[in-house]
């Protein structure tokens, strides 16, 4: 018999027989590239760790430096967890980087439309896409879920997600001038990741879940529902891991949902049994993490490294319902309806008090002396002290993990609770009272409001009564600014009351919202709670006998925890259920677009598998794309589909310009502009400016003599601006997209700025923004109408709302300004002829901007001034509203940024009431506290004033100055 004909696979090192030979040599030759590409990634991470290295032992003297005061001011220092073995570092601002270098130099995959055949295969495919008992009966229920060991696996995997992510527990400072101040923005920055690892053996490394868990109507009329389980992992950055596709959330189980049953329906049993059905689906979810939780798993990562991971439960991102369900607690009606903390029911207003946390632990105790009592009502009995359900929780079986203290305040539903369906929803009773003009009035404001990009402009809106929660967003960053002419304090006193609680509430919420934290914001937030709660309640306690509105809910309780989460997990948009509440479009796109409308969960699980996978696919095209034309030129900037002739301005490298006109001369321009005064003598005013302009930054004058633009010279006007600038709050660069365009989509569209001057920071509005030329030097000019007139004495109005009012100078007196004078966009909103109201709601940004200018004015302690103007020993102010028993005594103290916690009202001696040892002083607590404003931020006692606009270097963009 003739010998077995075989092939020889020099890839695998196998002999094979002919038959398969095609299909066996693909496969080999495919994981052959995934592991030469994996290979290649991994040398690049080992050449940027040694690199790391020998800049550290280049630079020996790092960690003596961190106990001498040889420190820039913004210089960072990074502190690693001390089992991770990493030395603390300091970097200089402008070299600070918390991303990986780009790997644009590592070929990517050559067939990245694989498993297609082509990219053209690909492409049309991508097209294609667009048992418990009860009463003594056993059911049975679906459950579908994937593995979520697996697919934090995968990710381990990806050669361009493993690059970004963080598996140390890290600890972020920077150097003020005196000492370096703490921020936090990642969960692995914050106490609760350092505090996992701080459980773990020595070299281990926490793998950190955020688990996210809601229902969702899937069809028009909600007869179809589905309850979708989200996955994100926190040892990705939150630019990644809020995004979508690969490294973003994703879909790891599809709960059961429990239909009522007109037999059972509210009875206790019903309730447990349904939280029952809930926590055995969710144990099938948590079971791959159990035991790896407990021992660890070895895991080889992408760069060949093999490390010991510890999965927890990190974070739990949910609404109020959900966080019930989660916690097993008994929900609004019990006695402790918090799911956090044990709060009594009757005092879920008082933001002034703390009450102990639940843990994990305790409960589990609990639960089993329940379990160990006689009688079905003596352990019901016992359960109630505690506002708990007798059912054993799910994420019990998940060490390192307290599901209490994994569960999250959550910003989407605070707004869309508190602010829609009591706030909003009592100024707009009141405002009806006051009859028809006064709701006409209220809607003709929201309309006359000027456009800012990412701020839906709402028509109307006194009829609004239901929308989505990012409407609702929208109309609180104007609200103060729509009503304070309509709520005022003689006519409506009441009404007026609850706009001061409503500017409350919208100062807790951009507190909250800050994506980097320090001591002084989060002690500045934590006031916030506490003064808005103090009004609040001075609110309901006035309107009792004419409202029945309850007041006292779970939802307003829950800010009492915004900053413990904060210090714990970080910024809150790590456990905003935002991201995860945008998934819910897709799906039920799925459902209604490409299912049968039966048995609709494996359907739309399968098809959100192929979207992720597709997003993953286009990743790779792209990547490949962008590695074959490298050498291209570029388009200037993915914005180019707004301007197409956008520009860098040759003088100013934070500001492009765009939209470009056809030339015109001064003549031109004066006979256009004739009937505005503005323009008056526009090129003279500008042959004294370019004069000026030039001595002041060192340029030689054309021929040595004054500018003499001629009436025949032509100048290029530009009604675009992109504006780059270094935001306060995270120091990144940021973009504002600015018009002064006289017909942008049919209106004229002249926006305002924040213009840096010689001494301080003004605002004003574009008139008109154009390029001139003098010589070979191309210079890029804004002609603005500066509103920096004195405004007086501020108003009382001004005061309680916390407004920033300017005034604008007479419009002949526009000036020109280099565009690199602009720091950002301002949106101002006119109040009478001259004077604007500058709105600090509109990002987070705005709001600290603001506030330094209301704390360099001295509005955010004028009122706290007079508490202390008094001479030790005389009857102060102060002395005599701490004795008092006024709350409104109490609350001026609160208001002007007085802790409650140190007033102490048992003790005799006033100094005692106001400061207890070692408490920062009064004074200090007014200048920083209330001003949410890290010294860093805002140098006011430089007399440059570029180290007011921003501190020197930045990590992300070039200086603007």
């Amino acid at each position: 018999m003739a010998p077995e004909r075989t092939k020889f696979c020099d890839l695998c090192k196998q002999d094979l027989k002919p038959c398969g030979w095609t299909t066996h040599r693909k496969a080999c030759e495919k994981k052959a590239e995934k592991q030469r590409q994996n290979q290649l990634v991994a040398e690049s991470i080992r050449r940027e760790d040694l690199e790391a290295e020998a800049d550290h032992f280049a630079d020996a003297n790092v960690s003596e430096r961190a106990s001498t005061p040889g420190f820039r001011v913004d210089d960072i220092r990074c502190e690693y967890h001390p089992s991770s073995g990493i030395p603390p570092e300091v970097h200089a601002f402008e070299d600070f980087k918390r991303r990986p270098t780009p790997l644009a130099s590592i070929p990517p995959n050559k067939h990245p439309w694989a498993p297609f055949k082509s990219r053209l295969e690909f492409e049309l495919a991508e097209l294609a896409l667009e048992a418990l008992p009860y009463d003594g009966t056993i059911r049975e229920f679906d459950l579908h879920y994937r593995n979520l060991w697996e697919w934090a696996t995968d990710l381990l995997r990806d050669p361009q997600l493993f690059p970004h992510m963080v598996f140390d527990a890290q600890r972020f400072s920077k150097f003020d001038g005196k000492t370096f101040v703490t921020f936090v923005d990642e969960p692995y920055t914050a106490e609760a990741f350092w505090n996992v690892q701080s459980q773990l053996p020595e070299g281990a490394k926490p793998l950190a879940f955020i688990l996210y868990a809601d229902k969702t109507k899937l069809s028009s009329f909600g007869t179809a529902r589905g309850y979708p389980v989200v996955a994100r992992l926190a040892n990705i950055p939150t630019d990644i891991r809020n995004g979508q596709g690969m490294g973003g959330g994703y879909v790891v189980g599809w709960l059961p949902i429990v239909k009522d049953e007109k037999d059972h329906a509210g009875k206790p049993s019903w309730v447990n049994f349904k939280n029952a059905v809930w926590h055995e689906a969710f144990l099938k979810i948590l079971s791959p993490l159990a035991s790896k939780s407990s021992t660890g798993q070895w895991f080889e990562c992408l760069d060949s490294i093999q490390r010991w991971f510890f999965p927890s439960i990190l974070i739990l991102s949910a609404d109020y319902e959900e966080q019930c369900v989660m916690s097993l607690t008994r929900g609004i009606k019990s006695l402790w309806p918090c799911p956090v903390c044990l709060v009594p029911h009757d005092d879920l207003l008082d933001a002034l008090k703390t009450y102990p946390r639940r843990t994990s632990d305790q409960s589990q105790n609990i639960l089993q002396v329940a379990r160990g009592k006689q009688t079905a009502e003596e352990r019901d009995d016992t359960l109630k002290q505690y506002g708990l359900r007798d059912v054993q929780n799910a994420f019990w079986i998940v060490a390192l993990t307290c599901v209490h203290y994994a569960l999250s305040w959550d910003r989407l539903h605070f707004n869309g609770g508190l602010y829609r369906d009591h706030l909003w929803a009592e100024l707009q009773r009141l405002i009806t009272s006051l009859g028809r003009a006064s709701v006409a009035q209220m809607d003709h404001n929201y309309e006359a409001f000027p456009r800012w990009r990412n701020l839906k402009h709402v028509s109307q809106v006194m009829s609004i009564s239901f929308t989505d929660s990012s409407v609702y967003e929208d109309i609180s960053k104007m609200v103060i600014y729509a009503a304070h002419t309509i709520v005022t304090e003689d006519e409506c006193p009441i009404g007026y009351l609850l706009l001061r609680c409503i500017r409350l509430f919208l100062e807790v919420d951009l507190y909250a919202a800050l994506e980097v934290h320090t001591a002084d914001t989060i002690r500045a937030g934590r006031h916030a709670v506490q003064a808005f709660s103090t009004y609040l309640q001075q609110y309901i306690a006035k309107t009792a006998d004419t409202s029945d509105k309850n007041w006292n809910f779970p939802k307003l309780h829950m800010s009492v925890h915004i900053f413990d989460n904060i210090e714990a997990k970080g910024a809150t948009r790590n456990y905003n259920t935002k991201p995860n509440e945008k998934m819910h479009g897709s799906l039920k796109d799925s459902y209604q677009m490409r299912t049968n409308f039966r048995n609709v969960a494996p359907q739309i699980l399968r098809i959100n598998h192929w979207q992720v996978v597709a997003e993953s696919i286009c990743r790779n095209i792209s990547d490949f794309d962008e590695y074959q034309s490298r050498d291209a030129d570029n388009v200037l900037d993915e914005d180019n589909f707004v301007v197409d002739d956008l520009v860098v301005s040759n003088d100013s490298p934070h500001v492009k310009l765009g939209s470009r006109q056809a030339p015109q001369t001064f003549e031109s321009v004066e006979n256009t502009h004739g009937h505005d005064s503005a323009f008056t003598n526009f090129r003279i005013k500008l042959n004294e400016f370019l004069t000026n302009f030039l001595l002041a930054i060192q340029v030689p004058l054309p021929g040595g003599k004054r500018v003499q633009l001629k009436a025949n010279d032509k100048i290029t006007e530009c009604r675009f601006l992109k504006v780059n600038y270094e935001s306060l709050v995270d120091w990144r660069q940021h973009t504002d997209f600015l018009r002064c365009n006289p017909k942008f989509f049919g209106a004229p569209r002249f926006d305002c700025v924040f213009v840096q001057t010689t001494d301080k920071i003004i605002f004003g509005r574009l008139l008109f923004v154009f390029e001139c030329t003098l010589e070979d030097t191309a210079l890029s000019l804004a002609l603005i109408h500066p509103f920096d007139a004195p405004t007086g004495v501020r108003i009382r109005k001004d005061k309680h709302l916390s407004i920033f009012r300017v005034r604008a100078r007479p419009r002949a007196q526009a000036e020109f300004f280099s565009v690199r004078s602009i720091i950002r966009g301002a949106f101002l909103v006119p109040d009478g002829s001259n004077d604007y109201l500058v709105v600090d709601t509109v990002d987070t940004d705005m709001f600290l901007r603001v506030k330094a200018l209301h704390l360099e004015a001295g509005h955010l302690h004028s009122s706290a001034q007079a508490l202390f103007k008094e001479p030790p020993g005389s009857p102060s102010t102060y002395q005599r509203k701490l004795s008092s028993k006024n709350p409104q005594d109490r609350l001026a103290l609160i208001s002007a940024g007085i802790s409650p916690s140190m007033i102490k009202l048992s003790s005799k001696n006033p100094q005692d009431r106001l400061s207890p040892p070692g408490s920062p002083s009064p004074q200090d607590c007014l200048a920083l506290i209330s001003a949410g404003i890290s010294p860093s931020m805002i140098k006011l006692s430089s007399k440059n004033p570029q180290d007011r606009l921003s501190p020197p270097g930045s990590p992300f963009t070039p200086r603007i100055a």
